[in-house]
């Protein structure tokens, strides 16, 4: 599979959509006629159908063009994330499977097939945000559970070809992302949770204080330009700032045991 995958395959596929869709504008859609899937026209010799229709927009409006940007944007996304041949992968299983599911109904589009790439870039990165209509900031993990359940609606309110059809459609996304993906995202959360403790100790390390007044508790870090000594008459490693070298009670063993004794 590696040495047939196609890097940059959604900005071929988009590409390729655009042109249709440019064509389509003033031919009324005359061009998606001759490249739309169709079992009939299959069926009789025009076998390029089985293909073309990857290139079929979905309509000719202005937001088909917003379309072509936002999933060349994911695919892209996404093979960065997972390679091109593991892209490749989720992509060809999709279009196998909406191919399967053209025979099986005698018609069918890319509607499925684009939303299990969507589905996969809010499963692989939840927190990312688009910005709905330009203006509205919303994370693509919420607008992935609304696709989910407008599709578990469509799903309920079909019938059982329906129900195959879209079965079919996200069985690539249902692959991808099963109890596998589950399993390896909780052993994932669980390593970044513990590099993140790891990083906190050692910056808590690099950051604790060095130097620490027995008397008053300042520290380098509360003023920098604070001296610091020990006690040399004080029985143990007690060290004092410049204000309280002199000013101290000097620590001895029997003051030492007093103030245990005190605090006991």
């Amino acid at each position: 599979m590696a040495r047939i995958a196609i890097k940059d395959l959604m900005k071929y596929i988009m590409l390729g959509s655009f042109l249709v869709f440019m064509v389509d504008l003033g031919s009324n859609r005359m061009l998606s006629s001759l490249l739309a899937f169709s079992r009939p026209h299959i069926m009789a010799g025009q076998v390029w159908r089985v293909v073309t229709f990857v290139f079929v927009p979905g309509s000719t409006s202005f937001f088909m063009i917003i379309s072509f940007f936002f999933y060349f944007y994911i695919g892209r996304v996404l093979e960065m994330a997972w390679g091109t041949t593991r892209f490749n992968t989720y992509y060809l299983l999709g279009y196998i499977m909406t191919v399967l599911v053209g025979f099986y109904t005698g018609f069918t589009t890319t509607y499925y097939l684009n939303m299990t790439l969507f589905l996969a870039y809010a499963a692989t990165f939840p927190e990312s945000q688009v910005n709905l209509y330009f203006v509205l900031p919303v994370k693509v993990k919420y607008l992935g559970f609304l696709y989910g359940i407008l599709v578990v609606m469509e799903f309920i309110g079909t019938g059982f070809s329906g129900r195959v059809g879209i079965l079919a459609s996200l069985l690539n996304f249902l692959v991808f992302f099963g109890p596998g993906f589950m399993k390896d995202q909780k052993r994932r959360s669980k390593t970044q949770k513990m590099r993140r403790n790891i990083e906190t100790a050692k910056f808590s390390t690099r950051t604790a204080s060095i130097h620490k007044c027995t008397v008053c508790g300042i520290t380098e870090k509360d003023d920098p330009n604070m001296e610091f000594r020990y006690c040399s008459k004080c029985e143990g490693n007690y060290e004092y700032c410049e204000k309280h070298l002199v000013n101290h009670e000097h620590k001895t063993k029997v003051i030492h045991m007093e103030d245990r004794r005190k605090m006991q």
